[in-house]
């Protein structure tokens, strides 16, 4: 504990000074008795805060001592089994090192709980499906795995893309009401029949589905349940806001055209984050109709047609709906300066003077990161971070891309000491001015 010694020497030190200044005034040729006070006092002050210092540091270090026992207790570690480390090591190392062993710990019994929990569900012989109250899949076994037929991974999507909406919803409704699990003939899209025993988990909506195998299969255990987890309250967005508690959410429109005050949105994705926590079961993924002939170079781009929109409501019926999303968030996007004014225009048209609280844009906060990288596409970005790419110029694809890479970047700000929102934006800002991009987003501002 280095710096323990280093303390203890500068209280020796100080009173040694001391007794230095007591010797002093005995010596003869001292006649000025306000010269000999002085020395009495200042020897009394040197030796007593030299030991006062001592006996501190040494209090301090064994608390830092305990602290790590605690730590270690904590893990489950018995104080025999705590790391051996140098005699040399500082102490608040020694606690960092115990941290480090605890955490290591924590994250093996959680993989070996995991293993069990996949042992023991894989050896259920009916196949097991968990959905979030959005129909999100975050849980199949073995034996429910040849229901969503050969692809890589299931988890993260709809069960709605195998299962009729009407069926679930009614079957989910009927066992609320009993406050029990309930059998029920649920239909898959294709119009098959499926018997199945229907359960509700929680207060939240989620859902567990219990049915006959389809088939012998031998897979792993598939989960990801924090697709069941909510961002907590929001707090009012202040320049000051830190980034690990920063609420926002990733936006992405497809639009008609390129002009926000002409063109008009046809289709909107988004998807919730809280600091460096992305909500995949948070997400909104709309399409709208334009009120106009989509163009075919726009359809060529997006893929969404005419006759998909047809059917889908105007902007204004959707409108409250993103309010409600958007509201006291900041908005991230790649190139979201475009996406905030063809937004703003769309509300105009319905009378609401809508600003989101800020915005904030990938592209620009990764070219002020990295201002000798001048791929700045979407894609591009995405490679150099590996951040995987699905579903390419969709709304919520590219909505879900651009969160992941915000997430990314938060890690990068971070280290860099940009901490603050009142700090990205001021990164932002000179990355801006230096491409020679005009941003037209306003600043959150202190309320």
């Amino acid at each position: 504990m280095r710096w323990i010694r280093v303390d203890i020497g500068a209280a020796v030190l100080i009173a040694a000074v001391g007794l230095l200044a007591a010797v002093a005034i005995t010596r003869p040729g001292i006649d000025s008795l306000a010269l000999r006070i002085f020395a009495i006092v200042l020897a009394g002050v040197a030796i007593t805060s030299g030991l006062a210092l001592a006996y501190l540091a040494r209090r301090w270090s064994l608390r830092v001592e305990q602290l790590r026992g605690w730590v270690n207790l904590v893990a489950g570690e018995s104080e025999s089994l705590r790391r051996e480390v140098a005699s040399d090591v500082d102490a608040i190392d020694r606690v960092q090192l115990a941290i480090i062993d605890m955490l290591g710990m924590r994250i093996d019994q959680q993989g070996a709980i995991y293993r069990r929990l996949g042992d023991v569900l894989n050896a259920i012989p009916d196949g097991v499906v968990v959905v979030t109250p959005e129909g999100l899949i975050s849980l199949v076994n073995a034996a429910g795995r040849p229901l969503f037929g050969s692809r890589d991974s299931v988890i993260g999507t709809s069960i709605y893309e195998t299962l009729s909406r009407q069926s679930l919803a009614e079957a989910l409704a009927f066992a609320c009401d009993s406050e029990k699990p309930v059998n029920a003939v649920l239909h898959t899209v294709w119009s098959d029949a499926l018997h199945a025993t229907v359960a509700r988990i929680g207060t939240d909506g989620s859902a567990l589905l219990r049915f006959p195998p389809t088939e012998a299969a031998a897979a792993a255990l598939e989960h990801d349940l924090s697709l069941h987890d909510r961002p907590g309250q929001a707090a009012a967005v202040t320049p000051a806001t830190e980034l690990s508690e920063l609420p926002a959410i990733a936006l992405d429109t497809e639009t008609t055209g390129l002009d926000p005050n002409n063109d008009r949105v046809i289709s909107i994705g988004a998807v919730r984050l809280h600091g460096g926590r992305l909500y995949r079961s948070q997400t909104l993924n709309m399409l709208v109709n334009p009120g106009r002939s989509i163009p075919n170079r726009t359809i060529a781009i997006h893929g969404i047609s005419n006759p998909m929109v047809s059917d889908a409501p105007p902007f204004d019926q959707i409108a409250d709906r993103l309010l409600d999303h958007t509201s006291g968030l900041v908005l991230i996007g790649h190139h979201i300066d475009f996406d905030v004014a063809i937004l703003r225009s769309e509300m105009q048209r319905c009378g609401r003077d809508w600003w989101p609280v800020a915005s904030l844009d990938v592209m620009l906060l990764y070219a002020g990161l990295f201002p000798d990288r001048h791929a700045l596409r979407l894609d591009d970005i995405a490679a150099v971070l590996d951040v995987p790419v699905i579903g390419r110029h969709s709304a919520l694809g590219d909505a879900l891309t651009t969160a992941e890479i915000f997430v990314r970047l938060i890690a990068a700000m971070s280290a860099q000491g940009i901490d603050t929102l009142e700090a990205v934006q001021a990164l932002q800002h000179k990355a801006a001015r230096r491409l020679g991009i005009a941003t037209v987003a306003r600043p959150v501002s202190t309320p």
